[in-house]
Parts: C-alpha cells; structure tokens; sequence
C-alpha cells in the first residue's frame, strides 16, 4: 500500500515537472526589437522601431497553411506624475495584416499605408519589411518642456480566422500566435 503510493506521488511529480518545463517553453520571446528611439520629425513626437520575428518558420507555417494573421502594435505615449497615475496623452493600434493568397502562392503583407507581395516567403526579406517602422504620437506643442514622459509598445501577432462564436465560449484560451512583447521606455522631452 504504502509503495503504491509513493509510485503514485512520483508519477504525479515527473507529469507536474514535465508541464512546467513545457509551459516555460511555450512562453519564449519570439517577438523582438532590433532597434528603439523616439525622435522629432515635422513638429511630432515619432516613435521608430524594427521588428524581428525570432522564430520565424512558426510564422511562415501558419500563413503557408492559408491562416490570416496580424501583428499589432500598439503604443501609448504617457505622462509620468509621482503622486497619481501616469495620464494618457496618446495611444495608437497599428494592425498590419499577413496572409498567402492561395490561388496565386503569394504572400501578401499590408501596412497601413502600403502592400507588399511576396513570391516567397524568406526570412531576410520579411525582415526587411519591418525595419524602420515610424509611428507619429503627437503634436510637439502637446509637450512640456521639462517633463518626463514614458513610451509603452506592445506587439503581438494573432489569427483573424478564429471566429467570434469559438472565441466566446472559450474566452479563457489564447488565440494569439505569437505572445504579447512590451516594451518601456521612459524620456525627458
């Protein structure tokens, strides 16, 4: 009795260890910034960033299986306060939106003010897309000179096939492809 129980506890052991080495896995970044800075350009605050997809063949599996897929990026530009919580000045969701269109085998890529087509989806030329990202915040006139002010992006990459009649009833399930990465960074305008 007392022997099957100690299997039974060893068991249940090496089957909790194995979860935790899989759920530790499963939350790898795959998403990364090359590079991060805020400049000024035409009287705005203008966020730029590169995107790199660390795990890319995961991302080049699921759209050459007909999947539609978008990276969000969303950004929020705050104003840093000691004794109450940062004010919101800006936020700003950019989608840009990735499938293969199957008739044709090419890979369409839209940003919001530009597609590209792919006859093939490589690694460094998807990357390529993604370098030099400008995002517009605000007005410098909406500033104060002085001022701390802090800069959180996050990215994403989610399904848009998975309809809402699924995502309902099993709101508790992730349906994100690729997890969310953030990112802050605090500055003095």
């Amino acid at each position: 009795m007392y022997r099957s129980f100690l299997k039974y506890i060893f068991v249940v052991a090496v089957i909790t260890g194995i979860s935790f080495l899989y759920t530790h896995d499963s939350r790898a970044q795959t998403l990364d910034f090359s590079s991060f800075l805020i400049d000024t350009q035409e009287d705005h605050l203008v966020a730029m960033l590169s995107i790199d997809v660390e795990e890319f063949e995961k991302l080049q599996q699921s759209l050459h299986e007909g999947n539609k897929l978008s990276m969000i990026c969303t950004v929020n530009l705050q104003r840093h306060r000691n004794l109450f919580w940062n004010k919101n000045i800006r936020e700003k969701t950019i989608e840009i939106d990735m499938e293969k269109d199957l008739l044709s085998e090419e890979y369409i890529i839209k940003f919001p003010d530009k597609t590209f087509t792919l006859k093939e989806l490589q690694e460094d030329s998807f990357d390529e897309l993604f370098e030099g990202i400008s995002i517009k915040l605000a007005p410098l006139e909406e500033l104060v000179p002085g001022r701390k002010y802090r800069l959180q992006i996050g990215i994403k990459v989610i399904s848009r096939d998975v309809p809402q009649w699924i995502k309902a009833p099993l709101f508790f399930l992730s349906w994100d492809i690729i997890p969310e990465v953030r990112y802050e960074m605090e500055f003095s305008f």
